[in-house]
């Protein structure tokens, strides 16, 4: 059996705290992972930060 080696990681925006999108990170990465998305619901392009899930 194969092991994971990828998780299921939610991005939060920073602006209205919404999750958007949810990605998959490789396992042992200790960086949080900070990009520039589109929020839907402030109509901007916003920084979304990783959160739990």
């Amino acid at each position: 059996m194969a092991t994971k080696t990828r998780n299921l990681i939610r991005l939060k925006c920073t602006v209205c705290n919404r999750a958007n999108y949810y990605i998959w990170k490789k396992k042992g990465s200790e960086k949080k992972l900070e990009l520039n998305k589109f929020c839907k619901w402030c109509a901007k392009h916003t920084k979304h930060k990783e959160s739990r899930r």
